[in-house]
This record gives C-alpha cells, structure tokens and sequence, in this order.
C-alpha cells in the first residue's frame, strides 16, 4: 500500500462525509418545508371553517356585514420616507348604526387579548379602521367579546361628529339671528 492509496482512500471519505452531509442537509429542509406547509394547510382550514361559523353568527345577531377579508392600506410616515402596508380585517360589520371590527381567532394561544400579538393587531385595526368596537371571536372556546381601547388621548368620531353638529347649529342660530 503506497501513499497514493492512502490519499485516495481519504478523498473518498471526504468526498463521501460531503455527500453525505449534503443529502441529509436537503432531506431535513425538504422535510421540514414539506410539515410546515402542512401545518399551514391545516392552519387554514381551520381559519376558514372559523370564519364561516362567525359569519353565520354575525348574521344571526343581526350584523350587516360590509367587508370580509378586505385588505386596506396603511400609510406610516417616518421622516419625509412612506411606508405603505396592507391590514386586512376578518370582517368589517354594522349594527345599530355602529362599526365594528370582528377578528376572528381559531389557536389556543392567540385567542385571548392577553396574548401580545393579538393585543397589537388589534390596536393596530382599531387605530386604522377607528370604529366603535372589536369583536373578538374565540373559536375554540365558542365565546365572543367586545374589546374596547380607552386610550386617554384618543376620541371617538361620535364625539367629534357631535361637535362639528352642534357649531354648525350655533352657527346657523347666529346667522338666523342676525338676518332678523
């Protein structure tokens, strides 16, 4: 056995080792991509199957329901650069006059308000939308709650509405006053 055989032999295993490595590199990726594409699939099932039976519930309850599964643009502006990003609600229902968000939840843990990410998507459509209220579907548990933000700075349109009416109605007096 020369020194010729004993590098060739070590090539081979390092050429072997790579390959190897290699193969059991791209089985663990295609496998992995191939569960989580699985998982998403599941995922949404479940989310559609959710939103069906809220929609039939919306309805039921006397909702008039506007949009479903509508995206809107929101515009975030930082310095003089915009950054246009699409939010898309569950749905976009009325009742009584007032707007309402209704996200619909079908996970163990994004379901409750406590949960960060929820808590944050939902700030984020109340600011977007600014409607009424959020109605928060819990669809594992089979319950709904109205989540209201009472932000110390923020107002509702109602109240705006209200005094834009009432100015406009004191104005209209003066003038009628000072006409006669």
């Amino acid at each position: 056995m020369g020194f010729l055989d004993i590098n060739h032999n070590l090539y081979l295993v390092i050429i072997i080792f790579l390959l190897g490595g290699l193969l059991s590199l791209i089985l663990f990726l295609k496998t992995r991509d191939f569960i989580n594409n699985r998982k998403a699939k599941k995922r949404s099932v479940t989310s559609k199957r959710a939103e069906k039976k809220a929609e039939k519930w919306l309805k039921r309850n006397g909702f008039q329901i506007i949009e479903k599964q509508q995206s809107r643009p929101l515009i975030i502006q930082t310095g003089r650069t915009s950054h246009r990003y699409l939010i898309r609600t569950d749905f976009l229902v009325k009742k009584g006059g007032r707007k309402y968000i209704v996200e619909v939840k079908s996970g163990r843990k994004n379901s409750y308000i406590t949960n960060r990410d929820t808590r944050r998507q939902l700030l984020e459509y109340y600011l977007a939308y600014q409607t009424y209220g959020i109605i928060l579907f819990d669809m594992e548990h089979k319950k709904f709650s109205e989540v209201k933000f009472l932000l110390p700075h923020f107002h509702s349109k109602w109240i705006e509405n209200a005094i834009y009416f009432l100015l406009g109605a004191l104005l209209a007096m003066l003038a009628m006053y000072f006409i006669n």
